[in-house]
């Protein structure tokens, strides 16, 4: 959140003339910032291209800048006139930072204001640290009365909206000073999906939700591309801590393929990874086999609301830390979508369907058709059909449950929660 009214000095009256010249600068400006954070702060940079700006109208009530769960960002053109270019690029990256890490989702009950504040001082220290790595101290900075404190370093947002509501510094009742609500607005949203998750649609939160999952791995690949390493201590933890896999697959999946499947899986020269564009070499491919190595079900229905950042993030440690042949079989009462030869998060988004009933006994049907004799693992809250006899040819079958659901039988279980962590 940049200054707040009563906080940021007051701007020089401006002639419609000047008002209407600030208004056409502004998006050229944009185009110009985000073209620099590309090539200089490439993880930023990648997911600054999300944003959807707009100049604001006296109906927004937005002083400075806003920003939207689907990446809508609303721009008061008077005080980007008055910005410098360090200062509009930490403003972009600020703004970008607060969908990217989930801030809507995890705002739940707590006051908006004050989780917008805490959000702040979090995302601020990122940015500070990544340009501070970057070699680029110099040329991003915070617009005036920007919030940054390090002694919230190594804290989580949560953790400080703890420490400030418990000291009553942070305002509340949703307004912060001046009646001023904060750069973190839902009602700005310009997408269909925007607008409805901001009514509570869970369908459209799970969309955006996906879409946020996917921009960040891809900007987390577009830093490694360009840098050749890892992004600095604090911000991969925080990416981790939100997107990362609570499970380390080799240490399940390696008792099923490696003592199971007969010789495991083959690195071949065949067919390049797609993910070689992405670190500048050729990887050794996947052999292209008829049958997977390892098959996911999916579990989608109703009950299951709320868990796909979780799974998509487990598909994509699976796919990432194995070299196996990974199928994703999506369904709730049937079969929705049959996914082959995935190799990351982005190949499943656009699959992902449901919502209805839980019966995973036509996803088994298929494989016992198809007489696959592939590890079965089963993504679900456990209140789902499954076979009172699980087909023979399955190498094994391992079940990850979602905190608080039913184990299955058949096979291992696996209990998970939200925050990435086995508990069971």
């Amino acid at each position: 959140m940049f200054p707040m009214p009563t906080q940021q000095p007051s701007p020089p009256e401006l002639s419609l003339v000047e008002k209407v010249a600030n208004a056409g600068r502004t998006i050229e400006r944009i185009r110009k910032a985000r073209t620099w954070l590309n090539t200089y702060l490439p993880f930023l940079g990648y997911m600054t291209l999300k944003l959807r700006p707009r100049e604001a109208t006296e109906r927004d009530n937005v002083p400075t800048a806003a920003v939207a769960p689907d990446g809508t960002l609303i721009l008061n053109s008077d005080f980007v006139a008055s910005l410098t270019d360090p200062q509009l690029r930490g403003l972009l990256c600020h703004e970008v930072l607060h969908p990217a890490l989930l801030f809507f989702e995890r705002l739940g009950l707590r006051d908006l204001f004050l989780f917008n504040v805490s959000h702040d001082f979090i995302i601020n220290l990122v940015i500070s640290e990544y340009a501070h790595s970057m070699g680029k101290s110099q040329d991003i900075e915070l617009p005036p009365g920007g919030l940054f404190d390090r002694k919230w370093e190594k804290h989580s947002a949560e953790q400080v909206y703890d420490a400030l509501q418990e000291d009553d510094n942070g305002g509340g009742g949703g307004n912060g000073p001046g009646d001023f609500p904060g750069d973190c607005r839902p009602d700005l949203s310009s997408t269909p999906t925007g607008r409805k998750a901001a009514k509570g649609d869970s369908g459209a939160q799970r969309q955006l939700r996906q879409e946020w999952y996917v921009e960040v791995k891809a900007a987390e690949i577009a830093h490694k591309d360009a840098t050749q390493g890892d992004l600095p201590g604090n911000l991969l933890k925080l990416v981790a801590d939100l997107y990362e896999p609570a499970i380390t697959w080799k240490e399940y999946i390696n008792n099923y393929v490696g003592e199971k499947a007969s010789g495991g899986a083959e690195l071949t020269y065949r067919r390049p990874s797609r993910r070689s564009e992405s670190v500048g070499e050729i990887l050794p491919g996947r052999e292209k086999r008829t049958q997977a190595d390892v098959t996911i079900l999916w579990d989608t229905s109703g009950s299951m609301d709320g868990w796909e950042r979780r799974i998509l993030s487990e598909i994509d440690g699976m796919c990432q830390e194995l070299n196996l042949t990974v199928r994703v079989l999506i369904c709730d009462a049937q079969v929705h979508s049959d996914l082959e030869d995935c190799e990351e998060a982005a190949d499943i988004i656009e699959g992902i369907k449901g919502g209805g009933g839980s019966d995973f006994r036509p996803a088994f049907r298929l494989l016992e058709e198809e007489n696959d004799a592939t590890l079965l693992i089963g993504f679900t809250d456990g209140y789902i059909g499954v076979p009172e006899t699980m087909p023979s040819q399955l190498k094994g079958i391992l079940w990850v449950i979602t905190e608080g659901g039913d184990k299955l039988p058949g096979g291992e279980n696996i209990v998970i929660n939200t925050e990435g962590e086995v508990i069971g």
